[in-house]
């Protein structure tokens, strides 16, 4: 779907060296947006993404470890000299890093999942909120369907700090509300990724395609578009809200 108003806007895309971080950069570049391709510590991969957006439009890549509260203020304050200010950050920096069940995790997983997952989003919207203020900007957190049902085994840490992401995105969208910012969020279900092929069996990924109500899992692309509709003017009267991406796997009244 074309979005006539995302014309010319600057987004900033972490995590966008594979998957979903990938397939939003690109999909953003063809709507004629300035997109800042973020990496850590996958450079191929932030290259290869960076390549596609350019065959569209314009943008930059872009270093940082988005736990580290110096490297995301410069990150931030790279995107803005390159681009020229920001209108739409989606935070979708994020991983698992490992399955780890509760009677036997370590403090150090829990501190490193939860900063991957979730001080990564607060010190990213910190750092861009005067850029967005300026803007009437917005700001899109990819979440999880594990923030609902506490994922699968092994899975427990991640899915408590992707519900944290849910509710930082409600508090964060009540406070940045009286400057005209929207925050939402994007929650995936299973999306035939790179993190799934790492941290899930085909075994279990074909067992979740047959219980979802779509009869598939996803893909980026699936995800890519709630993330440009959360971001564009047909979402203007929508904030502190989700779009559940998942097929039905995971449905509310």
């Amino acid at each position: 779907m074309k979005y006539e108003d995302l014309k010319g806007k600057k987004v900033l895309v972490t995590g966008s060296s594979s998957g979903i971080g990938a397939a939003t950069a690109k999909m953003f570049a063809q709507q004629g947006c300035c997109v800042g391709v973020h990496y850590f510590r996958t450079q191929a991969g932030g290259e290869k993404t960076l390549a596609e957006v350019k065959k569209f439009s314009d943008g930059c890549l872009l270093k940082a470890d988005m736990r580290d509260t110096k490297q995301v203020d410069k990150l931030i304050a790279d995107f803005v000299k390159c681009a020229g200010g920001i209108d739409i950050l989606v935070n979708n920096a994020g991983s698992l890093i490992a399955r780890q069940n509760f009677a036997d995790v370590t403090e150090e997983y829990y501190e490193d999942a939860f900063a991957t997952n979730v001080k990564s989003v607060l010190l990213a919207s910190k750092a861009a909120l005067e850029h967005l203020k300026k803007t009437k900007g917005c700001i899109v957190n990819i979440g999880s369907v594990a923030g609902h049902n506490g994922g699968a085994i092994g899975g427990g840490i991640y899915a408590s700090a992707k519900a944290a992401v849910a509710t930082i995105t409600i508090a964060t969208a009540k406070e940045f509300a009286p400057f005209g910012i929207r925050v939402n969020s994007v929650m995936p279900g299973l999306i035939e990724t790179r993190f799934h092929e790492q941290f899930s069996t085909p075994e279990r990924r074909k067992k979740v395609a047959a219980e979802t109500p779509l009869g598939r899992n996803g893909t980026a692309e699936d995800v890519a578009e709630a993330i440009l509709f959360l971001s564009s003017e047909a979402s203007s009267f929508i904030t502190g809200e989700y779009i559940a991406v998942n097929g039905g796997l995971y449905m509310r009244a």
